[in-house]
């Protein structure tokens, strides 16, 4: 596959990466204090948005967390987040309420009020000790007068009107709204639900694509979340440099303020030709129906045509990574069991040199 499924969390060869990545979340999963990590490829197609998805996968940080024998009730919660092309920050809040849920904020509420001695002002004192004291108000009322509301007010659809029949002052409407309500809710799920939330971000090199505005306001956005939620808090940045661009020309956009607060920085080389054969036997074992004998464990192909694809990337300049790889070999595959005069079953170096203009130029990468 170009990419592997979402919902079978694999992970082929990478070694480096994998441990640099494991590095950086235990380290948060071992200590308190809230900080950034940024992920910086060299090339599209490297893992970066695979690597969101495997470690966003709830089976994985468990087992990730049972490796690291932390006692703990309660697992991190993992929100994957696309960098949007525009209206960004409104879609990034949204993205966030939306892969959270409000039926977890409410059981963290519930969870909280199951604990507080009555009466109800006691419980509002208690959510404020998590958030602002406005949204403290805000979510009581919803939550114990119209549950429903309380979706339209995260939302941001709830009119003025049925806000204010719902004992809600105003909705959300500025930015510094949206920072107190979603600080206020990772501070509510840490505090009660959550070991740990990890906020991931991927595609962010787009912010070089923004108006000044828009991406100011999310540098404003990334600083109070970290200020507002000091403990318990990772957030993740999947980035990727354009063609001979410097890793600064990039972490620029970031403005000081959030550079600053980058605790870890992960560059993802291409493959060398160990991890290249590497990466194709772990893909190759964990699809096949059965095992196969360490001899012809790249069935089908043979070991000469995966040098040639390798070779023939190389020659080509196109980046040797994971995307290009499997495009190289699904098409080498498509190829061979289109091919009405294969009688063969293995895929030889004759075979794709033979449909080598096929194979190759299906292949695309960004040149600048």
């Amino acid at each position: 596959m170009v990419a592997p499924p979402k919902d079978k969390p694999v992970w082929a060869d990478r070694e480096s990466f994998m441990r640099q990545l494991k590095d950086a979340i235990r380290r948060s999963l071992l200590s308190s204090p809230s900080r950034i990590v940024a992920c910086i490829w060299g090339d599209w197609g490297a893992g970066k948005t695979h690597a969101m998805t495997y470690f966003s996968n709830p089976d994985i940080m468990k087992q990730l967390v049972k490796d690291l024998k932390l006692e703990t009730t309660s697992l991190p919660i993992s929100i994957p987040l696309t960098f949007p092309l525009g209206n960004v920050l409104d879609t990034i809040y949204l993205d966030i309420i939306e892969q959270i849920g409000v039926d977890r904020i409410i059981e963290a509420l519930n969870k909280l009020e199951s604990k507080t001695v009555r009466p109800p002002e006691v419980y509002q004192k208690r959510v404020s000790e998590y958030m602002d004291m406005r949204v403290a108000e805000a979510f009581v009322a919803l939550k114990a007068r119209k549950p429903f509301m309380f979706k339209r007010y995260l939302s941001m659809t709830a009119t003025s009107t049925e806000l204010k029949n719902s004992g809600v002052a105003r909705g959300i409407d500025t930015l510094s709204d949206k920072v107190r309500t979603v600080s206020g809710i990772l501070n509510l799920l840490t505090g009660l639900i959550a070991s740990r939330v990890f906020l991931w971000f991927d595609d962010l090199e787009r912010i070089g694509d923004l108006p000044g505005r828009e991406t100011y306001g999310f540098q404003y956005f990334v600083r109070d979340l970290l200020d507002n939620v000091p403990n318990n808090l990772l957030i993740i940045f999947n980035m990727t440099l354009l063609p001979g661009e410097k890793v600064e020309d990039r972490m620029a956009y970031l403005g000081d303020a959030i550079r600053y607060r980058i605790s870890d920085r992960i560059t993802v080389q291409p493959l060398t030709k160990d991890e290249y054969f590497s990466y194709v036997g772990d893909l190759l074992r964990y699809y096949r129906l059965k095992p196969q004998p360490p001899e012809s464990e790249l069935f089908p192909f043979e070991k000469p045509a995966l040098e040639f694809v390798f070779s023939e990337l190389k020659a080509r300049q196109m980046p040797l990574e994971p995307r290009n790889v499997n495009n190289a070999l699904s098409s080498a595959l498509a190829a061979a069991i289109n091919d009405p005069t294969k009688k063969e079953p293995n895929i030889s170096k004759s075979f794709v040199e033979q449909h080598g203009t096929d194979i190759f130029s299906k292949i695309s990468f960004p040149r600048s």
